[in-house]
């Protein structure tokens, strides 16, 4: 538990040499003072009135003083209270001196006593102000004792009685004020120190926070932002303060449609091409400023998309299970109608049927478990020239296709991207067999893979000679179990794109570029 006598002064917490040297200043200012009255012998006429050279030397001598204690004030040498409490007592010595050769406590000089008296008050704790008090009043009936003994003055025991009551009341009620302000100082720091742990908490929290977060003032300018905004919204500038409109021109434009109460202001926007989509959305605060919190819907759709594909392949593989059973049975029942060698041309032919659609059902059933087993994307960095190199000889070997048949070209040996080996593996196998069914192998290089890297983006082009995707099969391509060629299952090119967009790529095919299927990755930092 703090010491009470402490805890009450508020100058002792807070700086107490500080509050000494302002005290020793305005000794120095009244030393200063006394001296120029006594040397150059200017009013009021009764200072140094009754013993004119002693009041000269004792000015003198507090001057001298004065000056001396406020160098040790500058030095703040030694303890506090008991340097205080002399320079006090001596202070009293000196003005007694100076009361007495002026004339008595009939000059009135005594009231200058009271400033020592609320200083001790205000700088000294506890008993030890009533201590300087009582030194004071002291003082004061010794002058008026001696006026009485020596026979010069008389009657003022009533005076020195006032002043010492005054003296009395000066230190308890500079006491209270001394408790006052320490309350108030105290409550003051303790708010001061709750709000600055609330403030640094926010301040944590939002820069903890993974959607972008900024406060907007009504002059455009960010006066807060947090390092997921500087991230996502590419924000070079190290410190609030800039224009939104100047870092991110799409969002401050969009910001200033809501502003007129556009229900459509926030669209998805890419600050950069090699940035992921962003969606803004806005809300006014008390202080009139604007908080804009920006997600990543790219990462969003990826998550969803991982979800989406957890729950698809869970409920597929339970209905091909389901499936599965019976259609084993009708295969068996087509391969011992086809073992009794009926001569019924018309029996074979639905014996056939039933062979060939059994196959492809059993097919896009083995497809379907192969999508439910599939597990979620384990990113790493891939160098695509050395891996692309070994994916097509492990094509070539397994589809039996000779080496000049099917050419990779990588303009940027070092291209890399982020993406997980076995899925972008899938992809890429579901793309060749594709473009295999629709090559004309008769060709020198009927598959290419071609390999860009640009700015922001890094292309891989699945290229072959066939006649390409015709206009009505377009609005279908990656639909799931849609097939232009007889025998497929469609499930192919709707499973690589759904395996793209999980890995953060995306699968289109370009229409203008013979028959080719771009994946389109962000450039690796």
């Amino acid at each position: 538990m703090a010491d009470p006598d402490i805890v009450s002064d508020p100058v002792i917490v807070d700086n107490p040499w500080r509050a000494l040297r302002l005290f020793s200043g305005y000794r120095l200012f009244l030393a200063t003072v006394l001296f120029a009255v006594s040397f150059w012998q200017l009013p009021p006429d009764y200072l140094g009135q009754k013993l004119p050279d002693l009041f000269q030397l004792i000015a003198a001598g507090y001057l001298l003083l004065a000056v001396g204690l406020l160098w040790l004030c500058l030095r703040d040498g030694g303890e506090f209270v008991s340097q205080c409490r002399w320079q006090l007592l001596l202070d009293i010595l000196m003005l007694s001196l100076i009361i007495h050769t002026s004339g008595g406590l009939q000059t009135g000089l005594g009231a200058l006593l009271i400033v020592i008296v609320v200083a001790g008050g205000a700088m000294i704790p506890g008993r030890m102000a009533a201590f300087i008090a009582a030194v004071a009043t002291l003082a004061v009936l010794i002058e008026a004792t001696y006026g009485e003994v020596a026979g010069q003055n008389t009657g003022h025991f009533s005076q020195a009685g006032i002043l010492g009551a005054i003296f009395f009341v000066t230190a308890l009620l500079a006491q209270i004020v001394s408790q006052t302000m320490q309350r108030s100082q105290s409550l003051a720091e303790q708010r001061a120190s709750e709000l600055n742990k609330l403030a640094n908490l926010n301040q944590h929290i939002i820069q903890r926070m993974q959607d972008a977060v900024l406060a907007i003032d009504m002059q455009g300018r960010v006066s807060l932002f947090n390092e997921s905004a500087r991230k996502l919204l590419a924000i070079a500038e190290q410190q609030p303060g800039f224009l939104l409109k100047e870092a991110v021109p799409e969002l401050a434009s969009q910001l200033q449609r809501w502003h007129l109460r556009d229900p459509e202001a926030f669209q998805p926007f890419q600050p950069r091409h090699d940035l992921p989509e962003l969606q803004a959305r806005a809300t006014r605060v008390e202080t009139g400023e604007t908080l804009i919190f920006v997600e990543n819907i790219t990462e969003l759709a990826q998550q969803a998309q991982q979800l989406k594909l957890a729950s698809l392949g869970r409920l597929t593989a339970s209905i091909a299970h389901e499936i599965r059973n019976p259609l084993s049975a009708i295969s068996h029942a087509g391969e011992l109608l086809a073992e009794q060698r009926s001569g019924d041309a018309s029996i074979n032919k639905l014996t056939a049927i039933i062979q060939r659609h059994s196959s492809r059902m059993n097919l896009i059933i083995e497809t379907i478990l192969q999508m439910s087993r599939r597990k979620s994307t384990q990113p790493g960095s891939v160098l695509l020239a050395t891996w692309l190199e070994k994916l097509i000889e492990e094509f070539s070997e397994t589809k039996a296709l000779p080496a000049s048949k099917l050419q990779l070209t990588v303009k940027q040996p070092l291209t890399r991207v982020r993406t997980d080996p076995q899925q972008l593996h899938q992809i890429l196998w579901n793309l060749l067999d594709n473009g295999l069914h629709h090559a004309d192998l008769s060709a020198d290089t009927p598959l290419a893979i071609v390999v860009e890297e640009h700015a922001d983006q890094v292309w891989i082009d699945v290229l072959d000679n066939g006649q390409g995707v015709s206009e009505k099969a377009l609005k279908h391509l990656f639909e799931p179990f849609y097939s232009a060629r007889q025998g497929g299952t469609g499930l192919g090119l709707y499973l690589a794109r759904e395996l793209c967009q999980a890995n953060g790529a995306r699968l289109h095919y370009l229409a203008d570029a013979g028959s080719c299927f771009r994946i389109t990755f962000p450039v690796q930092k």
